[in-house]
């Protein structure tokens, strides 16, 4: 089980100490963190000295791995300009001469929930320049649809992992959403780590809640997060005061 992380917290000093802390205090569980730093790689210039300076700390963590954020508009963007900001992120230790600067492969937001073969065809061409980028260790492939995708006709087949539910989490555990991200996975006939949940608004709950929900996540898919932040459009910009919490009892076998 791993923890799938947007890290879009600007990294003032000590803004990231909190992942560190975790990380160091469960190395048996595996931190995939997506990096933003100008709503992807920077195109015309590097990242501002602050990325530079605390991007490389993230590689004293044998469990930490890094994913590069492109938005694909839910491919209403131009192809030329995502297959750039993809090999951007592959370009980052020669253009920095620090090999702690590459990420793992690219985590691709707003992807489409319905199935259309041209959006197909746009996407794999994404994939595809993932893959064969040298520069992308891993070369991992992230969808974030941000919703159940179809049961037959989808993108499951371009990605390792596809964020299945983005969403709060009183839409989380309304019985239907529920019982539905609970059965995807035999469904789709697809293993749980294809998957990953990511849940946010969870509010001032009890620490009992917070651990149930931890528990249910790792029963529907194997890359999840969750935070209590409400306020839209900052959901994963701070770390939330439930996040010790959350990641103890995940991290729990």
């Amino acid at each position: 089980m791993s923890i799938l992380l947007p890290l879009y917290i600007y990294p003032w000093s000590g803004a990231w100490e909190p992942l560190y802390w975790e990380a160091a205090k469960n190395p048996n569980l595996n931190y995939t963190v997506i990096l933003n730093p100008c709503s992807g790689p920077c195109l015309s210039s590097l990242p501002e000295q602050a990325y530079l300076d605390e991007i490389p700390k993230l590689a004293r963590y044998p469990n930490i791995r890094k994913l590069g954020y492109v938005a694909t508009n839910y491919t209403e963007r131009a192809i030329d300009t995502v297959l750039a900001e993809i090999h951007q992120y592959g370009l980052w230790p020669t253009l920095v001469n620090d090999t702690r600067m590459s990420v793992d492969g690219i985590f691709f937001d707003e992807t489409p929930g319905l199935y259309h073969w041209q959006k197909h065809d746009y996407l794999k061409a994404a994939a595809d320049a993932v893959r064969v980028d040298v520069g992308l260790g891993q070369r991992i492939v992230v969808h974030n649809p941000g919703a159940l995708p179809d049961h037959t006709w989808n993108y499951l087949d371009l990605a390792n992992i596809t964020v299945i539910f983005e969403n709060t989490f009183a839409a989380f555990i309304t019985a239907p959403t529920f019982n539905e991200l609970k059965n995807f996975s035999s469904v789709t006939n697809r293993p749980k780590d294809a998957f990953s949940i990511m849940l946010h608004s969870l509010g001032n709950i009890p620490d009992e809640l917070v651990e149930w929900t931890a528990v249910e996540m790792k029963q529907m898919a194997a890359w999840n997060f969750a935070t209590s932040t409400s306020a839209v459009g900052e959901y994963w910009h701070s770390f939330s005061t439930m996040l010790d919490v959350f990641i103890t009892k995940y991290a729990a076998r």
